[in-house]
């Protein structure tokens, strides 16, 4: 007598399953349908294929009443770790669209750590208290090399990359140069400052070799100036003015009202104004989380200006 092979089953796909799981829990075909929001015959019909998929009946009727076969039994142990799985995607796949969870690595330029940076990551966590954001401020000079070896989502910067680079870059605000001056320096009564004033002051200004440092330049060439003492980044600015040094040509995002006691900003003639930067990769588009965190940046920019600052920020 010669050996006949059974045929081969087929896999179920998902909705065959959840189906399947559905006939399971509720007994009928009506009340599956409910649970699933379909029709009781589109019921009939993913089970008719499973079924047939299978190669054995998963459901006998028994007195009007679906009766699950020993082979359904079987199965249903294995089904409830699926179920819940694709239950839990969901509610991740949902919870990711509404900016309730996740992960945002963030980097900036020094200058907007002192009071941009902290007023928007607060402002977001008030409304998003579940995600996890790492915050970086570094130079400019390093900011790219992090940005393209993928280790930030989002850059917020004082300058544009290179259009070379694999980075896509947008405006989102202004800034502006502004003067801090000691509180108690002679300087400190005048309403705007000129590079002409700045003659006999120590001057401690951004290196030529950073983006403020090439944007003061213009402001200080109209004296035939340079400063006394280089920085790369506002927060050491602010330092030497607290103490004392001397005044100090800053990006007025490194001003906070609590330094109000030891040094005041004032605006420079003529004006100097710069762009303030998204960046991210051009491979990995923003997330809902990264575009969720610049539009609080832009509410900031637009709406919870610091004490003293301009009022023009938000590109259009």
């Amino acid at each position: 007598m010669s050996f006949v092979p059974r045929s081969q089953a087929t896999p179920l796909n998902l909705r065959q399953i959840e189906v399947f799981h559905a006939i399971m829990i509720t007994g009928s075909l009506s009340e599956a349908g409910r649970m699933l929001c379909v029709s009781q015959p589109a019921v009939s019909r993913v089970l008719a294929t499973a079924e047939s998929r299978l190669k054995f009946l998963l459901f006998e009727r028994v007195r009007g009443r679906l009766q699950p076969t020993p082979e359904a039994r079987r199965l249903f142990s294995e089904v409830e770790p699926i179920i819940s799985g694709v239950a839990h995607f969901n509610t991740v796949a949902r919870s990711l669209a509404e900016g309730d969870e996740g992960k945002l690595c963030i980097v900036s330029s020094p200058s907007y750590s002192e009071w941009l940076m902290p007023r928007a990551i607060e402002r977001f966590r008030a409304r998003h208290p579940d995600v996890h954001i790492s915050y970086r401020p570094m130079p400019f000079d390093a900011l790219l090399p992090h940005m393209l070896l993928g280790r930030a989502d989002l850059c917020i910067s004082s300058m544009a990359p290179p259009p070379s680079a694999n980075l896509v870059a947008k405006e989102i605000g202004q800034g502006n140069i502004m003067c801090a001056i000691p509180r108690r320096h002679p300087l400190a009564s005048t309403e705007v400052i000129t590079a002409a004033m700045l003659r006999e002051q120590t001057l401690i200004s951004y290196g030529s070799d950073t983006p403020f440092g090439q944007l003061t330049s213009r402001f200080l060439e109209t004296a035939d100036l340079s400063p006394h003492i280089e920085i790369r980044s506002t927060p050491e600015a602010m330092a030497m003015v607290r103490q004392g040094v001397g005044v100090a040509l800053i990006e007025s995002f490194g001003y906070t009202a609590s330094l109000s006691d030891t040094m005041v900003l004032r605006p420079i003639a003529p004006a100097l104004a710069h762009q303030i930067y998204q960046i991210h990769s051009r491979s990995n588009p923003l997330s809902n989380l990264g575009k969720g965190f610049l539009a609080t940046l832009k509410n900031v920019l637009e709406r919870e200006l610091p004490e003293n600052t301009p009022a023009e920020r938000i590109a259009a």
